[in-house]
């Protein structure tokens, strides 16, 4: 078995669970700035 120094799934599932927590109360407006400002670098995330 290999051990792995970093798990690429368990790192975007960890990602897609921040972001499910903070946009859990916005309106699908809300969500569409807040994932554009994350594009672009201006919100992080990880």
């Amino acid at each position: 078995m290999i051990d792995k120094k970093f798990d690429t799934v368990q790192f975007f599932r960890s990602i897609k669970e921040k972001l499910a927590l903070r946009m859990a109360d916005m309106t699908i407006e809300e969500q569409r700035e807040f994932l554009k400002q994350v594009r672009e670098g201006k919100i992080k995330i990880a």
